[in-house]
């Protein structure tokens, strides 16, 4: 009788830890694509490292590739934006492969050849169990799937291709709703004009084509997209802002940003914000079915001469970078009901597109937020960049803040330019490579490990509480069955 009911007692804390652990693993969240999630884009809830004493490399591996011209040697970037699911951790190399690593050491998992990946700008995205990754040849761009698990090819799409020039990707591919969304570009080689674009939508499940846009005018260079609702919101690089139905592409409507877009737009309280090249931040209202209302557009104060940073909008505030080769735009922070200038970062050149996590926001601290980017880099008249090039830079912002908080979280160990943005993965460790084709993988110093599927704080001390009570009930049973012994 006494193992019955110790056993029952076990029983009873291992289904506690069992709800607790799957709790956290429903709880995590993945950042499975470009800004993470589609509908709250750049905003993650996960405990990343809160200061350079709190910070610490976990791992870094060097991806690059090896090529001669005219007998000399040059080694060149390699990686892809890396994508963080789960435990795993998921990249490109421009060599033609798909990696998956282990999230906590940096190890191969599994591998994949595919050819004719971007040698820049790869960004790839997961669902439905998949893996998409862009690929461009002389013909144009197609989108190959991977299972997730294996890495297994799935399906390759059909041939995108638009006008005289082969189309190219380097805009972000969105996975949402059992379908992705990406578009292309073409350029001119003497003025570096984009001459066209198509902007297409494939099914999750096949590749099929489902809709596609030709743009006869301009491309789509580094410009993502944004739900709105029932529509999807899309930038191109001759500053048009167009949405079209999620269902068949149908267009809703267009506005013009006034000047080039190299960016994806973001969606937030009823309105849509985009970046503006030339420096400032465009803004319209647009209903839930995407259509945009006339006589809404907010335009900006001048923040600038170069942003390819994608704004991204929380709690009434919105968020910046910019700089880059050739410019000096500083990190901002608007009203984002106005676009009125807050206050804005000098010491803070960067393309990255702002990662802000909320997992620290409380009443107390006037939901006080982290965001994360790095620096582009800065190089002298020999090419040799700043030891502080492509480091990471932590900020710290709540309501009511008007001035600078900030500080340097990491610097490399190889010294060189950066345009990525971070991935923060679940347990709040963020992933970014550098130019030299150094991956880094930097966390929090910790006296309790984290569980390896993700946790946030409600589900720990649940998890706590609940063994405390199937404890008590243990020894409960012992004291209860001491009694009947004596009997």
């Amino acid at each position: 009788m006494k193992s019955k009911r110790i056993r029952s007692a076990l029983c009873a804390i291992t289904l506690v830890f069992s709800i607790s652990v799957c709790a956290a693993a429903q709880s995590a969240q993945d950042w499975p694509q470009f800004l993470g999630s589609p509908q709250t884009p750049g905003i993650a809830a996960a405990k990343t490292p809160v200061n350079p004493s709190a910070a610490k490399l976990l791992w870094s591996i060097k991806h690059s590739t090896t090529s001669e011209y005219n007998g000399m040697k040059m080694e060149s970037n390699a990686c892809g934006t890396p994508i963080a699911v789960g435990n795993s951790l998921y990249l490109t190399l421009s060599s033609g492969t798909l990696l998956k690593l282990d999230a906590q050491t940096g190890k191969t998992l599994a591998s994949a050849s595919c050819k004719d990946i971007p040698p820049y700008n790869s960004q790839i995205a997961c669902g439905d169990g998949k893996i998409f990754v862009p690929q461009q040849t002389s013909a144009g761009v197609r989108i190959s799937a991977f299972d997730m698990n294996s890495l297994a090819s799935v399906w390759q799409s059909d041939t995108i291709a638009y006008g005289s020039s082969a189309q190219q990707i380097a805009s972000p591919i969105m996975y949402y709703g059992h379908k992705i969304y990406f578009g292309t570009y073409t350029q001119d080689p003497k003025t570096y004009a984009y001459n066209s674009g198509v902007y297409a939508c494939l099914s999750a499940e096949n590749g099929k084509t489902a809709w596609k846009h030709e743009n006869a005018a301009a491309g789509y260079y580094w410009n993502g997209a944004a739900v709105v609702g029932s529509a999807i919101a899309v930038s191109d690089t001759a500053g048009n802002v167009s949405t079209y139905r999620l269902a068949d592409g149908s267009p809703v409507s267009t506005v013009s940003a006034g000047g080039p877009v190299n960016s994806t737009p973001c969606y937030a309280n009823g309105r849509i914000y985009v970046s503006v090249k030339s420096g400032y931040i465009y803004s319209v209202k647009a209903n839930a079915n995407g259509q945009i209302v006339a006589g809404t557009a907010l335009k900006s104060a001048a923040l600038g001469n170069n942003i390819s940073s994608s704004p991204v909008v929380y709690n009434g505030r919105l968020y910046v970078a910019g700089g880059g080769y050739g410019a000096a735009t500083p990190f901002s922070v608007l009203n984002a009901a106005d676009l009125k200038t807050i206050y804005q970062i000098k010491g803070i050149q960067s393309q990255s597109s702002p990662l802000v996590t909320t997992a620290y926001a409380t009443a107390a601290n006037k939901n006080r937020v982290l965001i994360y980017v790095t620096k582009y880099g800065t190089a002298d008249q020999n090419s040799v960049f700043s030891k502080d090039s492509s480091c990471v830079y932590v900020i710290s912002d709540h309501e009511g803040q008007t001035k600078p908080s900030y500080e340097t979280l990491f610097t490399p160990s190889a010294a060189q330019s950066c345009s990525q943005s971070l991935t923060c993965s679940a347990d709040g460790t963020l992933f970014y490579y550098n130019d030299s084709g150094n991956l880094y993988a930097i966390g929090s110093k910790s006296a309790m490990p984290a569980l390896k599927t993700g946790e946030n704080a409600s589900v720990w001390i649940a998890s706590v509480i609940l063994a405390g009570i199937a404890l008590a009930f243990l020894l409960k049973t012992k004291i209860t069955h001491k009694g009947a012994d004596k009997r």
